[in-house]
């Protein structure tokens, strides 16, 4: 018998046995991510087939949500106006990202002195609350805050600019203070990126009479292409499905006049209500809206992502 089981532990070879050990420790975060993600993306779709307002009995209204998202007026319009307007949010916030932050990144990378304080600097909003990130920013911004003291002293400005209060500023205001807040996030990213560039390839360039742009241009920015296809999806899927900055300083309404709705508010409003004479709540109409946000994005994100695996 334990000539048989040792025959039996010599047929394993190293590769299947890789194979099993890699089967153990991802099952349990499987079951996890099944359990607290994909179980309620079910119970989502079953919720979008109702009509519920929150309280009492749901009614059964199979894809007549799906059907008023997309063809009655009031509803298609709120729609096509919040989809619009989040490309527009989205597009500020990566091209802050993917500019400013591989910027402070590159300057981050050279031996700069202070600059362990200046990591921690530019990291130090991303672990502040939502919350207290929107009070601050509010402030900030505030026709009596510091900003708009400093362009008047300045002669920047001639009265105090409404950033929040113009239909023109208040979405790319709105867009600006996400960018502050999470770029630390995205100068870790690059950052990590930049540093693993392998320092010979530099040299070599370097002696081969390249520039620094030069040597930045064709060896770090190629190595950088996995670290902005990640920060692309992760902000993708984070903008159209939060709202909580939006939320939280300009309301359900997204005011001024809806120029900052986007799909989460949007979302929000159909569930709970916006206005305080707002009575027509519907959770399965939200969830309906819900479903199609994450359809809008799901072919983006695994475009995206099928991209990264084929680079690395």
């Amino acid at each position: 018998m334990p000539d048989d089981k040792q025959a039996s532990r010599v047929k394993l070879s190293y590769r299947t046995i890789e194979k099993i050990q890699r089967t153990l420790l991802l099952t349990p975060g499987v079951l996890l991510y099944s359990v607290f993600n994909f179980i309620p993306l079910l119970m989502l779709f079953y919720l979008s087939l109702v009509d519920w307002p929150g309280i009492g009995p749901k009614e059964f209204v199979g894809l007549d949500n799906f059907a008023k998202v997309l063809t009655q007026p009031y509803y298609r319009d709120q729609m096509i106006n919040a989809l619009l307007q989040n490309v527009i949010f989205f597009t500020v916030i990566i091209g802050c990202f993917l500019i400013i932050g591989t910027g402070l990144a590159l300057l981050l990378s050279f031996r700069t002195y202070g600059r362990k304080t200046y990591q921690v600097l530019f990291f130090l909003p991303y672990p502040m609350a939502g919350a207290a990130v929107a009070y601050l920013l509010d402030l900030f911004v505030h026709p009596r805050g510091p900003l708009n003291a400093a362009l008047t002293q300045w002669g920047l400005a001639d009265a105090p600019i409404p950033f929040l209060g113009s239909e023109d500023t208040s979405l790319i205001t709105m867009a600006l203070f996400y960018s502050w807040h999470r770029m630390g996030f995205a100068i870790i990213l690059i950052l990590s990126g930049i540093l693993a560039v392998r320092t010979d390839l530099l040299e070599a360039s370097m002696l081969d009479g390249a520039s620094r742009w030069q040597s930045i241009r064709h060896v770090v920015f190629p190595v950088l292409g996995p670290a902005f296809i990640l920060i692309t999806v992760i902000v993708l899927v984070d903008v159209f499905n939060n709202a909580d900055y939006i939320l939280l300083i300009m309301g359900p309404e997204a005011g001024p006049l809806r120029s900052t709705d986007i799909m989460g508010t949007f979302l929000f409003r159909t569930a709970f209500g916006g206005s305080a004479d707002t009575t027509d709540t519907n959770f399965g109409l939200a969830a309906a809206i819900g479903l199609l946000t994450a359809l809008m994005i799901l072919p983006a994100a695994i475009f995206l992502a099928l991209r990264n695996l084929r680079k690395t």
